[in-house]
């Protein structure tokens, strides 16, 4: 089962024998996870503009490929925050983008690969967690960006031949998620056990 740190949810209990948090308690903890979940966002928003820095399109020719570094943003907030979460840091982080670097094509394309890459995580999460590793959830949620990418292309310019790039994407998506799973796993490793034991709870 993927594993986030309890602690890191903070939660008040209200008096002796009630349920009802301190209204003090419940404010505090909502402006923690405001602050945590900004940070993560810009975290994102860092490793999207050193990706957009590097001359990708001149080393791997295939249209829509990322490296996929702002992901790792995402998918910790997934996977040691919480779904809710992940998907405020990934929106908060493709308007931010968009904002800042693109305009509309750019926004639909990032909008649809967001998506999906979300919609894996969550699909994966739910059917496969205790079968797949975070290479795997890396490498999921990889696949899905590029496909929402080429959804995107379709619907934007109305032809499906954009699809002929899928194996040659399919095969970026095993090596650069896979690569970015690893990675991940070696962070959550150090931020849920303090170097101790694995990132997932196989119990």
């Amino acid at each position: 089962m993927p594993l986030w740190d309890k602690n890191s949810r903070s939660r008040q209990s209200g008096r002796k024998g009630s349920d009802r948090p301190l209204p003090a308690g419940r404010y505090r903890s909502s402006g923690r996870r405001l602050c945590r979940d900004a940070m993560l966002a810009g975290v994102a928003l860092l490793l999207s503009y050193l990706e957009a820095l590097l001359p990708l399109n001149a080393w791997i020719p295939l249209p829509g490929f990322r490296l996929g570094w702002a992901n790792l943003a995402v998918m910790l907030t997934f996977f040691l925050v919480g779904r809710v979460d992940a998907a405020a840091v990934s929106a908060l982080r493709v308007l931010a983008v968009n904002l800042l670097f693109g305009g509309a094509t750019t926004l639909w394309f990032s909008v649809c690969g967001a998506i999906l890459s979300y919609a894996a995580l969550w699909l994966g999460e739910r059917l496969l967690h205790r079968f797949c590793s975070m290479i795997g959830w890396g490498i999921l949620s990889a696949v899905g960006h590029n496909i929402g990418q080429l959804m995107a292309a379709t619907l934007l310019f109305g032809t499906g031949a954009v699809w002929h790039y899928l194996p040659f994407l399919l095969v970026a998506s095993v090596v650069f998620g896979g690569a970015g799973g690893w990675i991940l796993n070696g962070c959550l490793r150090r931020l849920t056990h303090g170097g101790r034991g694995g990132a997932t709870d196989e119990s």
